[in-house]
């Protein structure tokens, strides 16, 4: 009686690698893999009702870290966009304009200052298939500042507002997006740093400026603002820092407001006398930027 020789070993393993790799493609085809089970359910919930009917949108700050690449930005930006954000403030921290373009999705829009950049430009992105620019404008949000002994800027900011009408519902937001200075806050009295007495001021004008941005929109506008504000939210206890400054005179909510434990410096700000109120708010945190990325939900009220 006659048996067959075993096969060589190096003929062994490349079918053993070759059965594996079709059971893997098998398997893959059946249950489909971890990640697009992921981008299923992102999907999915992109195509909700409430945010398909405009019953609800969603609104980002997210602070960019000087130097990131294209592949970070991407990173980032799909973090909030889990959310179901169809706008996003940024705090930019130079020279990542070509690589922030880049890293947008191709229905998106990048909204920044033209000509001499400042020490922050804040640019205003959005999605063209859900809002409809009608108006954008860059604002210098505080003149430069120089530093006798140096000579040097101290600070010069420019915002970007964009005017966005949304397509199926024909809410109309006025947004902007700034970056309040560092160092700006004592947390142990609840007022400015008068330390950094340069930056307190340039803060103040800045929130002159915001204000009068609020001041000057169409009743029918809502005013939104995207912020990397520097003030503990929890601890801003004085009429002189965000609270007393901006969003107290201007009736605006935060992503904070009247939720227990807010204690972040990142803050989306919404006009209270709208029909489209905040509802809820996450903080993305797995980032390669070094502040989280605040979303927030607007809601239609009634």
């Amino acid at each position: 009686m006659f048996s067959l020789p075993a096969p060589p070993r190096v003929l062994a393993r490349p079918t053993a690698a070759f059965v594996a790799v079709v059971l893997l493609l098998t398997g893959l085809a059946v249950g489909g893999s971890p990640a697009g089970a992921r981008e299923s359910a992102r999907d999915q919930e992109r195509t909700s009702p409430a945010f398909l009917s405009g019953k609800k949108f969603g609104v980002a700050t997210l602070n960019l870290k000087k130097g990131m690449r294209v592949a970070g930005l991407r990173h980032d930006i799909g973090q909030v966009l889990d959310g179901e954000v169809s706008v996003i403030g940024f705090q930019e921290r130079l020279f990542s304009r070509p690589a922030l373009r880049a890293a947008l999705p191709k229905s998106w829009t990048l909204l920044m200052p033209k000509g001499p950049t400042g020490t922050d430009d804040n640019p205003i992105a959005f999605d063209k298939d859900v809002w409809e620019l009608e108006k954008t404008w860059a604002a210098l949000l505080t003149g430069t500042t120089w530093r006798r002994q140096t000579g040097q800027i101290a600070h010069d900011q420019y915002g970007v507002v964009a005017v966005l009408r949304h397509r199926r519902t024909g809410h109309t937001v006025r947004a902007v997006s700034f970056h309040l200075p560092n160092h700006l806050h004592n947390r142990r009295t609840g007022g400015p740093n008068y330390a950094n007495r340069r930056g307190v001021e340039a803060m103040w004008r800045m929130a002159s400026r915001i204000r009068f941005l609020k001041e000057d929109a169409p009743k029918a506008h809502q005013f939104v603002a995207m912020c990397d504000c520097n003030v503990t939210e929890n601890r801003d206890t004085t009429d002189h820092l965000v609270k007393g400054r901006i969003t107290g005179p201007l009736r605006l909510e935060t992503n904070y407001s009247g939720r227990k434990g807010g204690s972040g410096i990142d803050y989306v700000m919404g006009e209270r006398d709208s029909r489209f109120r905040i509802d809820s708010y996450e903080s993305y945190r797995n980032l390669v930027t070094d502040h989280p990325g605040i979303v927030a939900t607007f809601a239609r009220v009634g």
